[in-house]
């Protein structure tokens, strides 16, 4: 990666990944932990993401560092797999993950790198779809108004539930690896994205059957009467998680140990992530993706400190 790639393709190739497993799967359990404060969540979130990735030190990390990247990239490929099973073969959601897998871990291997033209037209098409799917929120009055959950229940209006919500949802600003310089610009366009589908998923279902719902794009859509467009929806979700899918590999086999067998690397993380697509449940993985990517960012910010120091 270079600081000379041309800003808008840095933005493009950070964008896509970033949706795919952070937003469509990650908003539940943000409602769950928080209500409406999962949106100051949010904006914790992107303000983290990026002073972490202006902080982190152009060097190789540790082997600490090093390992929790690896871990943390291959919960992120089980909860992306997840996503598309969810949302595209909700009959069959764990074959659709594991052919998922497969298919990503092909491409990464045989084919040659995609130009970055790939990269744009994958960045239009999943914020085109968030953002249809953003203003059928905002147009159209919910079927059924959301009533107010009790305070001790899922989904509830919880202060408290801002940080774990921000941590959880430090997953949507991850994305693909992109130049330094693009980083703000991909978070600044991740957070105006995510908080509008945010907002208008929480006007539609409220916090409570947010917080219930496997798959909050698509019960969006239906509360919203606008189920006309799951297709359109299905469609962004699998550009996201393949794309998404594409970088977690993609990583992993730059970042193995001694990078003597990137082959090994890939086949052994897809292998990891198709055999956890099929017993860990999505939650547990977008959670142990999100605690796992943050606490390698945060060591290797104090290592570059201490290596200045």
């Amino acid at each position: 990666m270079t600081d000379r790639l041309p800003l808008v393709d840095g933005l493009a190739r950070g964008v896509a990944p970033a949706f795919g497993a952070g937003l469509f799967l990650g908003l539940a359990p943000a409602s769950a932990l928080a209500g409406w404060w999962l949106v100051a969540g949010l904006v914790l979130a992107s303000a983290a993401a990026v002073l972490l990735a202006l902080s982190i030190p152009d060097t190789t990390p540790g082997p600490v560092a090093s390992s929790l990247g690896i871990l943390g990239r291959i919960a992120a490929a089980v909860a992306v797999a997840a996503t598309f099973g969810v949302y595209v073969m909700p009959e069959r959601l764990q074959v659709g993950a594991v052919v998922l897998v497969v298919a990503v871990a092909a491409v990464v291997l045989l084919a040659p790198p995609l130009p970055p033209v790939v990269d744009r037209i994958a960045a239009v098409v999943v914020v085109g779809v968030l953002v249809v799917v953003a203003v059928s929120c905002f147009t159209i009055v919910p079927i059924a108004p959301p009533v107010a959950p009790a305070p001790d229940a899922p989904g509830a209006d919880e202060p408290l539930g801002l940080l774990p919500s921000a941590a959880l949802l430090y997953l949507c600003f991850v994305g693909g690896r992109t130049t330094r310089r693009a980083r703000p610009a991909v978070v600044v366009v991740v957070l105006a994205v995510s908080a509008a589908v945010a907002v208008g998923a929480l006007r539609q279902l409220g916090g409570e059957r947010l917080a219930l719902s496997p798959a909050p794009l698509r019960d969006v859509l239906t509360a919203a009467d606008a189920a006309s467009i799951d297709g359109l929806l299905a469609a962004g979700v699998t550009v996201a998680c393949a794309f998404a899918l594409r970088a977690c590999l993609t990583d992993v086999r730059d970042f193995a140990p001694g990078r003597r067998s990137p082959v090994a690397a890939v086949v052994l993380a897809a292998g990891v992530a198709a055999l956890g697509s099929l017993v860990l449940e999505p939650e547990h993985a977008l959670v142990g993706a999100a605690v796992l990517l943050l606490g390698e960012a945060v060591i290797r910010v104090v290592a570059g400190r201490m290596d200045r120091a």
